[in-house]
């Protein structure tokens, strides 16, 4: 039976194609993940010891690099007349152009000329990802999806880190700036060979007001996210001086961790529903906060950054809860649209979290942080519970064998 135009979109792929394209979802995810996990390593002590950066430069810096973000509603006009998968793949190309570009940087205009290419091309793909990993995923099991494919990220992640923690010092900045640029090229010719579905049914732009809860959720998520982001690593290099062999290895250790915790993390969303599982992360991530303002001990910050991390993976909660309460032609644009939210925030808070920082210090920084923390617990309270939750024999392993919630 033939099945109405207007309707294409809404209908899954057939079991072994949603197979093959998760598993290529996966690689891509992969691929990027190893991309940013170089970059992520390497960022900080390359900016502090190659260009001398200074806490307002760098939150200048990282507010340009979060200006995209704020064209992601566009995205959604995208996705309306373009095919996901290709404008994933050339947003990947697009991001790593730029971070091979890193390697040709000698100052601060073009540190933030480049950040913008290759922070484009990410941002891109940020709505795109969630939107592709929902649409493969079965009924009830959005969440355990969602970790499944952030377990992919976490296992790119490791082995970008690692390989910067076992060559650190051995080889130029330039060398990592090149790689990263190769492995997300790897993730971009892969993301292209995932089936195209169809195009043009899509609206172009969703604002609801009934999806205002989940704006108001990603916006404090930006700010939340933003402050660690731009300042947690930062703060170990300028003020405790932890070299770039240490802090690779920390953050080798965070996502061996992540990749562990993941897809447990969506199988609680799944089981216990998104405000008792943001809820419990939210209340946990205040103590995060108020430890890095406080702790003087570099061991204990270690703890912190590792924990806000972990927290972060609850985070998959916001896409649920959309997908539970949006129309199905409504999810790809407001992801896009909850991005842009997201970094309505994230352009403000590096810079005023830079000033900030040069005036008085970085404590109050992560003050203002748990200050954000706060706001999102009185945002994330509102959340109706979903009338059921999947059993939990829902959660067991199901037709998709060839993935594992450990194993990929």
């Amino acid at each position: 039976m033939r099945i109405p135009g207007r309707l294409h979109f809404m209908v899954k792929p057939p079991t072994d194609a949603r197979k093959r394209d998760l598993l290529l979802l996966m690689v891509a995810v992969f691929c990027l993940s190893a991309a940013l996990g170089v970059q992520m390593s390497v960022y900080y002590n390359w900016a502090f010891e190659t260009l001398h950066i200074s806490p307002r430069q760098l939150g200048l810096v990282e507010s340009f690099r979060e200006t995209p973000g704020l064209a992601m509603i566009l995205v959604a006009g995208l996705t309306a007349s373009v095919a996901e998968p290709v404008l994933a793949g050339v947003a990947l190309l697009l991001f790593s152009i730029g971070l091979a570009l890193y390697s040709r940087v000698h100052g601060i205009p073009s540190l933030i000329c480049v950040s913008l290419v290759w922070s484009a091309g990410l941002h891109t793909w940020m709505p795109l990802s969630n939107s592709f990993a929902l649409r493969l995923s079965e009924a009830g099991r959005h969440g355990r999806r969602l970790g499944q494919v952030g377990s992919a990220g976490s296992l790119g992640m490791l082995f970008g880190m690692g390989l910067v923690r076992t060559l650190a010092g051995r080889v130029p900045y330039s060398f990592w700036w090149i790689a990263a640029g190769v492995f997300a090229l790897a993730g971009a010719v892969t993301v292209c060979r995932i089936s195209k579905g169809q195009t043009g049914q899509k609206p172009r732009f969703v604002l609801k007001r009934k999806y205002s809860l989940y704006y108001g959720l990603t916006l404090l998520e930006g700010c939340r996210k933003q402050i660690f982001i731009t300042f947690a690593v930062y703060v170990l290099v300028k003020e405790f001086s932890v070299p770039l062999k240490v802090t690779a290895g920390l953050m080798l250790l965070n996502n061996g961790l992540n990749f562990v915790i993941a897809p447990y993390a969506g199988r609680m969303v799944d089981r216990f529903g998104e405000r008792k599982a943001l809820l419990t992360s939210y209340t946990a991530l205040i103590g995060v906060f108020m430890g890095y303002a406080f702790f003087r001990n570099v061991h204990w910050l270690y703890v912190m950054y590792c924990l806000d991390n972990l927290l972060f993976l609850t985070s998959v909660a916001n896409s649920t809860y959309l997908k539970r309460i949006a129309e199905p032609r409504d999810v790809t644009p407001s992801l896009a649209t909850g991005v842009t939210m997201n970094h309505m925030a994230a352009v403000v808070v590096p810079l005023v979290g830079g000033l900030l920082w040069e005036k008085i210090g970085y404590q109050p920084v992560f003050l203002g942080g748990a200050a954000v923390v706060l706001g999102s617990i009185f945002l994330a309270n509102r959340i109706r519970p979903a009338k059921t939750h999947p059993a939990e024999g829902d959660l067991a392993d199901g037709d998709f064998s060839a993935v594992g919630d450990r194993t990929y």
